[in-house]
């Protein structure tokens, strides 16, 4: 077939394809980066990135070629998506994926639903996040992606499609790829393989995916399953091939963050047609050539060290062919992949399973709506908030089962769902207040799964993933998580068994023996009543912080609960994060068991005494109970330094400035609110947002921490942020967009909250008045419950501070200093 019958498509293939990646035409995609120095890491050099870009740019030349040789139904085999409607229109899955200051790379922008279990996405990489923007090859896709975590993390369940003789390609699959041929939206993904000149399409449901490849004509069709292949550390897998159209298994992964505790991950995989031929590999090294037996229906390993898989081929014919592979998971057994995939899947095409994905998103996402602003922040906004709905994950199966914190098989009840992956040191400040606030279904289910981890485990983790205790970060983080559900309104689980676990780590040590370890340095608090240096060095002054902040929520709750006693024993262990305050240089700083300060302090000097930041990150991480601190510190030199705090040039890792990439400080711009200079507030939340949340691949600045970044700039946005959610207490800024409103839901009583900004909020961050619900309102915050029985906030808004409006110490926000228990 000669070019000049198709003209026209030969002339938008000539105009997409024969161009260089970089600098990219503008489109709706984020653009190409050229690649940062701390992206080009040890498993590549600057020479390889930009070796592959070069033969990425001859393969798309190739493909434009090919296909132009081919058919009109060959040009034409990258689908292209129907223009979205509704809030998904807005959503950049990209935003996230690429590197900036705060090494914010590990985002996927693979197929999922709200909460799903499965997170269907490419890996670029074969240890580590999965997928990066600025990587040039895609190795496959896996099932299962944690969203920022800041350790490498499952990838489990890979597999990818390919063309021509299978024997050399079971470890070397990858392929060159190009941003104008990749595209992602909500619950969708497709990307071109130049390799293979194989579209990719990519869907989900809450547990199963599918996948649509479509194959050039006069090439055998492959789709390989190197199961053995995650991005962390497989210790075991299997993998059998059943009938003609289908290949199941499972995959045993470790823990993430250097954990040696495993799980399993079982699967099966459907295919739209039966295959002509298939087979299995295995090899005693990972990643090295496997031994493949043609006609093999079974391949298995047993340790790290191997390489196992399956392969299926379909003979090539005359025009382009469509493969689709469904695939289901399940952390239970092989029965619950099979019935997840019956139950949610079958006898649904890849188009149904799309639109079903597009509605859910819409669905989730139209409980907040903002109008009026630029086209780009709506995309940074809506595309938070995509982020923010994406995990704790559902672990339940669609019978209800799941694996225990004992080990065991157990079902939830009928209706319910059980959650895992908790980063609970990030999210308790953002994110699960944003979630009570706009998903309470979700968060009933969820502090039940806390209640159920106790009953079940024996104990309440910091950060479980799976059904594991990972005991990453400090602190008691999902007692703040219960205790904001619960103070919330949330009332649908649990409390009884979920008190019992929070107090029980709130003042015991965990017993020996077990993988949890319960809150760091315990004893010595119970003893010193703080953590000494001495004896807990790794963050001894934060650790203590932390589980200040656990303490005085499970405070407020214990008042709530009638449970006076408790609450009086809390009340005072919320306070023994004065004891590691030094009146002399007024900053929090560590102390040997012998009571005597650690010298040679200095405030600016990383990780001493500290998580992840410094004295100067630190000195603002007690949100209970500012007005102590601010007394303390003396309020001229609280406001000296916090304004100091903010005295930088550009964003960046500096000792003692904020840090906007990490969770130490995420409070700290809201804390003028508190100190009488609230105009102070309005200013840096708005200079923190414009600097680093951007519709680019660098847009969200650090690890985003399973939605926790995201769900700060989601509140921000709307103007309201709880610097302590046990307190209930909403502190106020100046909204990004003339009109927020918020779809309320049951238990709440009001069915909407509106947040309105006279003026122009995107130039005019000032607050100059504000009215609730028609009447002129003096404070600046707002309780909870006000937004929760519905209403109208509304702000007028200037371009210039007006430094009268809320600055009365009666106007700040409550602290516990301020209570008598």
């Amino acid at each position: 077939m000669r070019l000049k019958r198709y003209p026209a498509c030969w002339l938008t293939l000539a105009k997409r394809f024969l161009k260089p990646d970089f600098p990219p035409t503008a489109s709706a995609q984020p653009p190409c980066e050229s690649p940062q120095p701390e992206q080009l890491k040890s498993r590549r050099s600057a020479h390889r990135t930009l070796r592959k870009g070069a033969e990425s740019f001859r393969l798309v030349k190739r493909t434009a070629v090919l296909c132009g040789l081919a058919s009109l139904a060959a040009c034409s085999m990258t689908a292209q998506p129907s223009p979205a409607a509704g809030p998904i229109a807005y959503v950049n899955p990209f935003i996230g994926t690429g590197s900036g200051p705060g090494g914010g790379i590990n985002l996927f922008p693979g197929a999922a639903m709200p909460f799903g279990m499965v997170q269907l996405s490419p890996d670029t990489e074969s240890h580590g996040y999965g997928y990066h923007y600025a990587d040039t090859a895609i190795q496959g896709f896996s099932m299962t992606h944690m969203s920022g975590p800041g350790c490498a993390n499952e990838g489990d369940v890979f597999f990818t499609a390919t063309t021509g003789p299978v024997l050399t390609q079971v470890d070397d699959f990858q392929s060159p790829y190009s941003h104008k041929m990749e595209t992602a939206a909500p619950g969708y993904y497709q990307v071109r393989l130049l390799q293979w000149h194989i579209n990719a399409e990519l869907s989900a449901t809450d547990r199963t995916g599918i996948a649509r490849f479509t194959f050039p004509a006069g090439k055998a069709a492959n789709i390989l399953v190197p199961i053995s292949r995650t991005l962390n550390y497989t210790t075991a897998a299997a993998v059998h091939i059943t009938g003609d159209r289908q290949i199941a298994g499972f995959v045993e992964d470790r823990a993430f963050c250097s954990n040696r505790q495993t799980y399993k991950v079982y699967f099966v995989m459907t295919f739209s047609r039966p295959f002509s031929s298939f087979g299995t590999w295995s090899g005693a090294k990972y990643g090295g050539p496997g031994a493949i037996t043609a006609g093999s229906r079974a391949a298995q390993q047993l340790s790290h060290e191997g390489w196992t898989g399956a392969y299926a081929t379909w003979a090539s014919e005359a025009r382009p062919q469509t493969i689709t592979a469904r695939i289901a998971i399940s952390y239970v057994d092989a029965e619950g992949a099979e019935n997840n995939l019956k139950t949610e899947a079958a006898g649904k095409d890849f188009s149904q399973i799309r639109s079903a994905a597009q509605a859910a998103w819409n669905k989730a996402l139209n409980v907040i709506h903002v109008s009026g602003g630029s086209a780009g922040r709506r995309t940074v906004f809506y595309t938070a908030l995509y982020h923010s709905l994406l995990m704790p994950s559902i672990f339940s199966d669609a019978d209800g089962r799941y694996p225990g914190f004992d080990g065991k098989i157990h079902r939830v009840a009928p209706g319910h769902l059980v959650y895992a992956n908790y980063s609970g040191w990030d999210i308790y400040r953002s994110e699960m207040p944003l979630l009570a606030m706009i998903e309470p279904q979700r968060m009933e289910d969820m502090a039940q799964s806390i209640a159920l981890m106790y009953q079940q485990g024996g104990w309440i983790g910091r950060w479980p993933q799976i059904n594991l205790y990972t005991n990453v970060m400090a602190g008691s983080p999902l007692s703040v998580v219960v205790a904001t559900a619960w103070l919330d309104g949330l009332h649908g689980f649990d409390m009884k068994a979920a008190w019992d676990g929070m107090f029980k780590d709130a003042t015991q040590a965990a017993p020996p023996g077990h993988p949890y370890t319960g809150e760091a340095g315990i004893k010595w608090i119970n003893k010193l009543h703080y953590v000494p240096y001495d004896k807990v060095s790794y963050g001894s002054v934060s650790q203590l912080q932390e589980d200040a902040i656990a303490y005085a929520s499970l405070y407020q709750l214990a008042k709530n609960l009638g449970k006076t006693a408790d609450a009086k024993i809390l009340y005072n262990r919320a306070l023994y994060y004065r004891n590691v305050f030094d009146k002399q240089d007024r900053f929090f700083r560590p102390r040997y068991s012998d009571g005597q300060w650690v010298p040679n302090f200095d405030p600016l000097q990383s990780n001493h005494g500290f998580i992840e930041g410094s004295g100067w990150h630190y000195q603002w991480l007690e949100p209970a109970d500012l007005a102590w601190v601010i007394h303390a510190m003396g309020p001229d030199l609280f406001n000296q330094r916090l304004t100091k705090f903010f005295d930088y040039k550009t964003p960046g890792w500096y000792a003692q400035y904020y840090n906007p990439y990490n969770e130490t400080d995420l409070e700290a711009p809201f804390e003028f609110n508190f100190s009488g200079m609230p105009w102070e507030s309005q200013r840096v939340v708005r200079r923190v947002l414009d600097e680093n949340y951007t519709d680019a691949p660098n847009g969200i600045p650090g690890n985003d921490d399973c939605g926790e970044m995201s769900s700060w700039a989601v509140m921000s946005m709307m103007g309201i942020y709880s610097v302590d959610p046990a307190s209930l207490a909403y502190e106020l800024v100046g909204p990004d967009f003339p009109k927020v409103v918020i779809r309320l839901h049951a238990p709440y009583a009001g069915q909407t909250f509106t947040i309105e900004a006279h003026g122009t909020p995107a130039n005019e961050p000032y607050i100059q008045s504000v009215r609730l619900n028609g009447k002129a309102y003096k404070r600046n915050w707002i309780s909870f419950h006000s937004i929760a029985d519905g209403g109208t906030l509304s702000f007028a808004v200037s371009a210039k501070p007006d430094k009268s409006w809320a600055s009365a110490p009666k106007d700040a926000p409550p602290s516990l200093n301020n209570e008598k228990p």
